[in-house]
């Protein structure tokens, strides 16, 4: 007979006073356990347990030997979930969905972090700038602005919130020149996104030194954060776009920022992680969960290079906000 099931039966025996109780938490007939208890005994040569028809206690002799077959069977089962745990973080899928604005160098040190971290793990990234279901199968996590999904039951935690600034490549601004104030922009050739400018109006508003100004481009073109960021790069005009989106490309020199004292008017971006709610989580994910809000937290304390080490993860439900 398995030493360990007969060291198991003889814990959940002394623990219940009872071998039926111990039989039912071990899954087992009640005669398995009465068995298992007896070849111990044999194998030890000491009776461990005194046996009544009303009762079951240990003998003297087994009190010290109970206590550390329940050290033993605790300490063993605790490393068994470990490596479970392991396993399941290192190993799996998860299908990320992001939006259009965050596929840039951040994003492509997030990934590279991530898979350092969980090498196992098949790490599927969709990209789209629509509504998202996180019910539908299709994905596990988002990191999408959140009017963009639409259940209303999941956990969300904020990972960054922009003001929409403005920008300009060197190139832009040594042919038509820097403009001093909001009003200048009326003649130059603004890259806008269509929260920007009002409805129905041909005018933007945006907000400069505390106070809002209205401002009718001669020039204009709109679209989405990825099309006004390429094009600001390639030195069609200024643009407005989140601060966390064009970081890195004023840092590097290839966008400039224009005015710092103003912003788009009431404007600002917010970035969310989504998923479903669970009642039992997949490890990966809450790894997944844990380190991204780590990597927005704190993105430029580490190098390109550098990966992130996390603690054991774990959701904390105080961190987590309900959508209903």
């Amino acid at each position: 007979m398995d030493q360990l099931y007969m060291l198991r039966a003889f814990v959940a025996a002394a623990r219940y006073q009872s071998f039926s109780k111990a039989a039912e938490s071990l899954n087992v007939t009640t005669g398995s356990v009465s068995k298992a208890i007896a070849r111990l005994e044999e194998c030890v040569q000491t009776r461990v347990l005194l046996r009544t028809t009303r009762s079951v206690s240990l003998t003297d002799a087994a009190r010290s030997y109970y206590l550390i077959c329940c050290r033993l069977l605790e300490e063993l089962d605790e490393e068994n979930r470990r490596i479970a745990l392991e396993h399941e973080v290192n190993g799996g899928k998860l299908r990320l969905v992001v939006h259009p604005m965050l596929v840039n160098g951040a994003f492509s040190r997030l990934v590279r972090r991530c898979r350092a971290i969980a090498p196992h793990v098949s790490l599927v990234v969709s990209v789209q700038d629509h509504v998202t279901n996180l019910f539908d199968g299709r994905f596990d996590i988002a990191i999408l602005p959140p009017q963009l999904v639409e259940q209303s039951t999941v956990i969300r935690r904020t990972l960054s919130r922009s003001p929409r600034i403005l920008v300009a490549a060197p190139g832009y601004l040594e042919q038509y020149g820097a403009p001093e104030s909001a009003a200048n922009l009326a003649n130059h050739f603004l890259l806008i996104d269509p929260e920007t400018r009002r409805k129905g109006g041909e005018f933007i508003v945006l907000r400069e030194g505390g106070r809002k100004v209205s401002i009718t481009p001669m020039s204009s073109m709109e679209g989405n954060e990825v099309v006004l960021r390429a094009a600001a790069l390639n030195g069609t005009g200024i643009a407005t776009l989140p601060e966390t989106m064009v970081r890195e490309d004023i840092d590097m020199g290839h966008l400039v920022h224009v005015l710092p004292e103003c912003t788009a008017s009431d404007s600002t971006v917010e970035i969310c992680l989504f998923y479903a709610h669970r009642e039992l989580i997949p490890a990966r994910l809450r790894m997944f969960v844990d380190f991204c809000t780590e990597f927005f937290r704190a993105p430029a304390k580490a190098g390109a290079g550098d990966v992130i080490r996390l603690p054991q993860p774990v959701v904390r439900d105080a961190d987590l906000t309900m959508i209903s």
